[in-house]
């Protein structure tokens, strides 16, 4: 019998918002049985961890399934751009963001809570580094997303005079 502690670095950020490295079947039926409705994954399609009937699989289970590649060495804005859009449209449905061993996922997931005022920059760093300490690419992304984040946002809400 699969349980939740079989999946590879699971763990729920919030009530409706969990992140994971790579479940295999028995855990993707795990989750919907646990009330998943989405699973967005940010790992490559070809790769020798990947799941190739994944999305069926998922479809099968009446869950969405959201694929976003994300490159481990080159991270892109568009990529986070895409999952953030991904993640608004799926925000009252509870989601797992996965990908190899959680460590794209983590990111994303922390920034993704950042953005929506869920948890502080320091809160969701600390949350990071329980997974993974990560390199230099992988904390320029971060910083450099929040940077976009913050210069987006005060854009926003300039003062009416």
């Amino acid at each position: 019998m699969v349980k939740m502690d079989d999946i590879d670095n699971f763990w729920e950020l919030t009530p409706n918002l969990a992140i994971a490295g790579q479940p295999a079947l028995g855990g993707l039926e795990l989750l919907a049985d646990a009330g998943y409705q989405t699973i967005v994954n940010l790992g490559l399609n070809n790769a020798d961890y990947s799941i190739a009937e994944e999305a069926s699989y998922l479809k099968q289970l009446g869950m969405v399934y959201v694929s976003i590649p994300v490159d481990f060495k080159t991270p892109q804005s568009r990529e986070y751009l895409r999952f953030l859009n991904s993640m608004n449209l799926q925000q009252h449905k509870k989601v797992l963001v996965h990908c190899e061993n959680n460590q794209r996922a983590s990111v994303f997931a922390v920034l993704y809570l950042i953005m929506s005022e869920k948890v502080s920059q320091i809160d969701g760093w600390n949350t990071i580094h329980e997974f993974w300490e990560p390199d230099l690419v992988w904390e320029s992304f971060f910083y450099q997303e929040l940077n976009n984040y913050y210069k987006v946002k005060d854009e926003l809400v300039e003062p009416i005079n």
